[in-house]
């Protein structure tokens, strides 16, 4: 199941400006495959958002518990909160609709 994690810090915290931090962000990354795997979870992207000092992980993984040890164990919960969103593809959103729609009793029914 795909995951969305949501994570935000304090510009005081933030990787750009705290030396720790970014020296944590360093070797976070040198470990981040092995971590998940050990979760049970694949890291499938990431985007940051540097000036609102935002952070989204896309997580594959068996359920949040396992998501959020991955968080944990990271590191990121040391500088961050965290959101985790369960998500799907957007497309295999809009189908489910189409689905739906077939499966509606037609109107005068």
């Amino acid at each position: 199941m795909l995951y969305m994690v949501e994570l935000k810090h304090d510009p005081r915290q933030c990787p750009g400006v705290a030396l720790d931090i970014r020296d944590r962000v360093l070797r976070m990354s040198e470990i981040r495959d092995q971590v998940m795997q050990f979760r049970g979870c694949t890291y499938k992207g990431g985007w940051v958002g540097k000036s609102s000092h935002m952070t989204f992980l896309l997580i594959d993984g068996p359920d949040a518990h396992a998501v959020d040890d991955s968080v944990v164990d990271l590191g990121f919960a040391v500088w961050n909160t965290a959101d985790i969103y369960p998500v799907i593809n957007l497309d295999d959103g809009v189908e489910g609709l189409r689905q739906m729609r077939g499966a509606e009793p037609a109107e005068g029914s």
